[in-house]
């Protein structure tokens, strides 16, 4: 009967043993695989703080906005799926080890990991797709900023080109002509003004984007000081031109009017020469009265010597200010003609008072 007795007590023991072995066995597994899970939730929020603090940044420094969308598109998407897989993964260790686990404490701590593995992925996934769509907005900014300043370059050209043409204004068609084509370019220039303004306002607001590398900082800030140049340049042209224009035309209009005041001077002392031998009749008395009349007729030509001079020296300043306003000579053929009329009339004073 002991026999018995010891034998059922050494199965018992055995038993016993066992369900201690198995036990102890299975909380060495679970207290290894909550390490695990520590272990990952560790190494996790580290590469999370490291992944929005330095990698994403090293990964895109000094690249061009068109870089930065692509890699921000593909390797660093790549990399958030590939981590999202990763804690899923973590995620459904922790949901075991919740579903095993009977101490409180340890399945508070067990919740509040699950809560954070997927706050932080959640945040991370969010963080990147802000990030891409912000700088597509950049990149669209950019790109806008590039065209419109190639469209306003352009515009320029052809603007400070017709700006540039030669300026002829002999006559009031020509001005009037002229006075047109400035007058619509700088209605043209008004229209754009609002544009080049906005184009400028795109371009500072770039300059203070921190997705754009500085060697594209350095560059746009170039060009928006090349086109706030060229925009004042550009002004101040237009004004230029259009009192050159009324200088010209002005300067025309006073040379044309003393060419015709001059003209008919001549004319009237031709007729009074003609006149002045008609009238002093015969003998010594016609010829005294004659050569008296001459003389005061003489020296005022010698007055009126001036004026021509005053007209040729108009001219030659018109020239050196606008050398090539009279293009076709048409100026200079009628002053030419006015000095040889007035040569001739002189002349044949002169030659009168020699034979009087």
């Amino acid at each position: 009967m002991l026999k018995i007795k010891f034998c059922l007590l050494e199965i018992q023991w055995t038993d016993a043993e066992r369900t201690l072995t198995v036990l102890i066995d299975s909380l060495t597994k679970r207290r290894s695989e909550y390490q695990d899970f520590e272990n990952k939730f560790v190494r996790f929020i580290q590469w999370f703080e490291n992944f929005l603090n330095n990698e994403i940044s090293q990964r895109l420094d000094g690249l061009t906005i068109q870089s930065t969308l692509e890699i921000l598109k593909n390797d660093i998407r790549n990399i958030i799926t590939d981590k999202r897989k990763y804690v899923n993964e973590l995620l459904i260790q922790g949901r075991l080890l919740q579903s095993q686990s009977t101490d409180q404490t340890q399945l508070q701590t067990i919740k509040q990991k699950i809560e954070q593995l997927e706050h932080i992925m959640d945040t991370v996934e969010q963080h990147v797709e802000k990030r891409i769509k912000k700088t597509e907005i950049t990149y669209k900014m950019f790109n806008d900023f590039e065209q419109g300043f190639e469209n306003i370059r352009s515009w320029m050209d052809t603007i400070e080109a017709n700006l540039q043409r030669t300026l002829t204004t002999q006559t009031a068609n020509e001005f009037h002509i002229h006075q047109q084509s400035i007058a619509t370019i700088e209605t043209d220039i008004e229209k754009h003004s609002t544009v080049i303004s906005n184009l400028l306002a795109l371009g500072h607001n770039l300059l203070n984007e921190t997705d754009i590398s500085q060697r594209n900082i350095d560059s746009l800030s170039r060009t928006i000081q090349t086109l706030e140049q060229r925009w004042l340049s550009l002004k101040e042209l237009i004004m230029k031109r259009k009192f050159e224009l009324d200088n010209i035309h002005v300067s025309w209009r006073s040379i044309d009017e003393a060419i015709n005041r001059v003209s008919k001077m001549i004319s009237d002392h031709e007729r009074f020469l003609t006149e002045v031998k008609r009238a002093s009749g015969d003998g010594l008395q016609g010829v005294r009265n004659e050569y008296k009349s001459l003389e005061n007729f003489k020296r005022t030509l010698d007055h009126d010597d001036k004026e021509i001079q005053q007209i040729a020296n108009s001219y030659s300043e018109i020239l050196r200010l606008y050398p090539t306003t009279d293009s076709n000579n048409e100026m200079r053929i009628r002053i030419k003609d006015l000095n040889h009329r007035w040569e001739t009339l002189n002349g044949t004073v002169h030659e009168t008072l020699k034979h009087v």
